[in-house]
């Protein structure tokens, strides 16, 4: 009888112990056990005066216990209750101040790469995914027609028919990017304007800093030239004068009225030093082929970019359909061939900025500074690991004393929250010095030339993203934390009096932190080493020529007067001539390139005549030239170079390198020999392509590389005909002066001038000039990979060494174990080298696919072939290896060093 009472009674417990987790935690850790008390003294009173009395107590108290249980978890929390005391929070801050070190080292690499991460979160929004700052400016696109990969401008009457049907679109407007000469013959300055729709400014919702907007009669025919100017070109041209407002100034030799001057960092919808209003009556009166314009628009409320993409392609394509048909032959034929790989693209400014590989930079980048995030998290991780490891037994005994697991796991957790906040808020102070450096620098380099839009600072999304990267840390780091306080087994701690609970699950973790750190770090070192080696290139590119005062500008024949083939050959000659007479002037050489190696526009055929190389269709860089080609330091090996005898009209000839000679002529005379050039148009859509013709070879000349600068297709194979043999709309013009460069651009100002004063000026830059900028942007970019490898290299060298010491440093005891069974200390070395050469391998292993993928992406934007990323890699590996090794023996030499006797006491 009495088991069957306790049994009952047992039960009767149980049950009301299940009912007391109707109160929040924090209440039963006060008063559970001492409720449960007075609910047994009750129980076993009640039975006593029989059965109506004991189910009278069941009722009233599961009633009261499920009443006021949930009257208090939704009651309002006292101060300290639940998992919130402000106690734990003094005691963490106290244990911090009592680690200074610790929580310094700490600190200092959470902000290390969490500003990294804010950092390039920041700059990366800002260039590519933030809203330009007009108004509506999340609803402003740029709309670009795409023939294949290549992005064009659209013709004017294309643009009118898309813009008579758009509806997804409340307005839409067009410009064009013109160089204008601003000033005397004296004094000229070369400016980059602006020519669009008068509307524009009001697209924007924009004021001017000084005067006023177009109005629609600036835009008339017959009215007064007017011009708007940026607020850096009042600066530099005109000082900041106030008055500069309704003064005539010279544009192109014509009186042109100032009517405004736009506020800072204005650049819509392109950075410009001034806005020219386009005539009112362009776009209705343009015939196909004559006008082309770049295309802005804003998207009518609750309308997507894919939607107005989905009716802008049919209205394209129907204007296209249009175009062929109001055209007639080859023309025809070559729309035609144009509108089965064309299509249109609506995107946003930045977007467009940036091309279709934005989204893969985007990725790319941010995946960098993830894992130099991740690289800091693993270091913090070990010091955590550590700490708790020297608390060991202060948390057993805590535990031992009752404390709860949910407490220690938040006394724990305050620790990394505060060590967190702060590592954040240095990081946001970090990254926002980052962002005005980038700020100051673009400024002071490519002020002028950059999107309006670039303008970096900590703005609310960055704050944001700061937010964001604390909070995952925390929770990454709680994570650590709490599986330690949760897994610790306090009596075998306080028994054992070590810290060895536990020590295998730890072991694992070690074990997989330092794969890590080896697979990341080898990922981070691969991309930084490729990287350097682009750099390198940039910073010391190799254009095929001699640099040093050469000149270049693109020149183009527009509109009737140049209709006609013999027209456009008599300017080239007359533009030739006259430049190379020019006092400043030393040589000046026209081209226009026709073909290239890298698609159909450089086949070729060679006519009977037997090849190395069997390819059905062979291509080369095709050219055509008129002038000095000493230029480009071309020299002639044999032959002649072209002369009168190849004007237009003459026998058609070509000229080869000896590149190609090598390639296609080795062992046979290449003099006399005959080629055809599949493609031999240099033309626009307008124009009938000419007809291939057999071509006799008259000269061969040294190598001169040709293509895009690094791209992995640059070769010296190359054939050149003569330039008035062809006659294109537009030719590239290069001359070197005589050691004053100002006087050299007039000289070619004045010779166009002279010849047709309708002719737009040309933007004339120095090739000096143009590298040395691509070497800044390169070798600015190339520091900044620098520092952020070197971080990284140094989170993983500390990291790796802190992880192995420590492992190392547990298993003192171990160490001496095997000493003391007759293990050298040569063998205990090996040991524990080969148990790291298993985690290197193992990372090693997980980082190749990640390298080829990086190598991959690089090979297709850069000429980074197989043999280098295959170097690079070894070189990553082998610096790799040595360091985790070094990591591992130099703990492993300070165990075996100690004395015996202190191994094996050692806890």
């Amino acid at each position: 009888m009495t088991g069957s009472v306790d049994r009952t009674e047992q039960r009767l417990r149980s049950a009301y112990r299940m009912l007391l987790r109707s109160y929040p935690a924090h209440f039963r850790d006060l008063y559970a056990l001492d409720m449960e008390e007075t609910f047994v003294d009750q129980l076993r009173q009640a039975r006593r005066e029989g059965i109506l009395a004991l189910l009278l107590l069941l009722l009233t108290s599961t009633a009261d216990t499920v009443t006021n249980g949930w009257h208090e978890r939704l009651a309002p929390q006292p101060k300290g209750s639940a998992m919130f005391h402000w106690m734990d929070v003094r005691y963490a801050m106290r244990l911090l101040r009592r680690s200074p070190m610790f929580s310094l080292l700490t600190v200092m690499v959470l902000s290390g790469g969490l500003g990294l991460a804010i950092f390039t979160f920041s700059f990366l929004h800002t260039a590519i995914l933030k809203p330009i700052p007009v108004s509506d400016g999340d609803r402003v696109v740029s709309i670009r027609q795409e023939v294949g990969t290549n992005s064009s401008p659209f013709d004017a009457v294309d643009i009118v028919a898309m813009r008579t049907g758009a509806r997804t679109l409340t307005d839409v407007g067009v410009y064009t990017s013109r160089i204008f000469v601003l000033g005397d013959d004296t004094h000229p300055r070369v400016i980059d304007a602006t020519v669009a729709d008068w509307s524009m400014f009001a697209f924007t919702r924009a004021r001017p800093a000084l005067g006023r907007m177009f109005k629609h009669e600036d835009a008339e025919r017959g009215a007064e030239p007017v011009i708007v100017l940026s607020q850096r070109l009042w600066r530099t041209a005109f000082g900041s004068d106030s008055g500069i407002v309704d003064r005539t100034i010279l544009l192109n030799n014509v009186r042109t009225h100032v009517i405004g001057v736009m506020p800072t960092g204005y650049g819509f919808p392109v950075a410009s030093e001034a806005w020219v209003p386009l005539a009112n009556d362009v776009m209705s009166t343009s015939r196909f082929g004559e006008n082309e314009f770049q295309v802005y628009g804003r998207l009518a409320p609750g309308v997507n970019a894919e939607r107005a993409h989905a009716e802008l392609r049919v209205l394209y394509k129907r204007a296209r359909e249009t175009d062929r048909a109001n055209a007639s032959g080859d023309v025809a034929r070559k729309i035609g061939e144009q509108n089965i790989i064309s299509d249109v693209a609506v995107e946003t400014f930045p977007m467009a900025q940036v091309g279709e590989d934005g989204p893969l930079i985007l990725t790319v980048l941010n995946i960098l500074a993830g894992l130099i995030l991740a690289l800091a998290c693993i270091n913090v991780t070990n010091l955590l690991l550590a700490r708790s490891n020297e608390r060991v037994r202060e948390t057993a005994v805590r535990l031992a004393l009752g404390a709860s697991r949910s407490r220690l796991v938040m006394q724990s957790m305050w620790e990394s929250i505060i060590l967190c906040v702060a590592g954040g808020a240095i990081a946001t102070a970090i990254a926002a010095w980052g962002l005005d450096a980038i700020n100051a620098w673009t400024k002071a380099n490519l002020e002028g030339n950059m999107a309006f839009w670039w303008v970096w600072g900590l703005d609310q999304s960055a704050v944001i993203a700061a937010g964001l990267f604390v909070t995952a840390t925390i929770a990454v780091l709680g994570v650590v934390v709490s599986g330690r306080a949760t897994s610790l087994q306090f009596v075998a701690v306080l028994k054992d009096g070590s810290a060895r609970s536990g020590s295998r699950r730890e072991g694992r973790v070690v074990r997989t932190l330092v794969v890590t750190q080896v697979a990341t770090v080898s990922v981070l070192m691969f991309f930084g080493v490729l990287a350097g080696i682009v750099a390198y290139r940039v910073a010391n590119i190799d254009v095929g020529f001699d640099t040093r005062r050469v000149m270049t500008t693109v020149v183009g024949l527009e509109g009737d007067p140049y209709a006609k083939p013999e027209l456009r050959a008599t300017m080239w000659t007359n533009v030739q001539r006259m430049l190379s007479v020019a006092p400043a002037v030393n040589h000046v050489l026209l081209r226009r390139t026709i073909g290239a190696l890298t698609d159909e526009s450089g086949e070729f055929e060679l006519k009977d005549q037997a090849v190395s190389d069997k390819t059905t269709k062979p291509r080369a860089y095709i050219q055509a030239l008129e002038g000095d080609v000493s230029t480009l330091g071309v020299t002639l090996h044999s032959g002649r170079l072209f002369d009168s005898r190849d004007a237009q009209g003459g026998a058609p000839v070509v000229i080869v390198s000896q590149a190609f000679v090598d390639k296609y002529f080795a062992g046979v005379a290449p003099l006399g020999r005959q080629i055809k050039i599949a493609r031999e148009s240099a033309e626009s859509s307008t124009d009938a392509p000419v007809a291939g013709q057999w071509r006799t070879v008259v000269g061969v000349t040294s190598n001169l590389v040709l293509g895009v600068p690094l791209s992995p297709t640059r070769s010296a194979i190359a054939l050149f005909i003569p330039l008035p043999q062809l006659n294109p709309r537009d030719a590239e013009i290069l001359y070197t002066h005589r050691g004053d460069e100002a006087a050299g651009q007039v000289a070619l100002y004045n010779t166009l001038r002279t010849l047709d004063p309708k002719i737009l000026p040309p933007d004339i830059r120095s090739y000096d000039d143009v590298l040395q900028k691509t070497s800044l942007i390169a070798i600015s970019t190339a520091k900044l990979f620098a520092v952020c490898f070197a971080f990284a290299l140094l989170l993983a060298v500390s990291g790796t060494y802190g992880l192995m010491a420590r492992n190392i440093g547990q298993r003192t005891r171990e160490i001496g174990v095997r000493r003391a069974l007759g293990a050298t200390d040569a063998t205990v070395i090996r040991l524990l080298l080969g148990q790291g050469g298993r985690q290197l391998g193992i990372g090693v292993v997980i980082s190749l696919p990640l390298m080829a993928l990086v190598g991959l992406g690089f090979s297709k934007f850069f000429p980074i072939g197989a043999l280098t990323a295959l170097a690079s890699a070894l070189m990553v590996g082998t610096s790799i290896v040595a360091v985790v090794l070094l990591a591992t023996w130099i703990p492993t030499r300070r165990a075996v060093a100690i004395e015996l006797r202190d191994a094996l006491w050692k806890e």
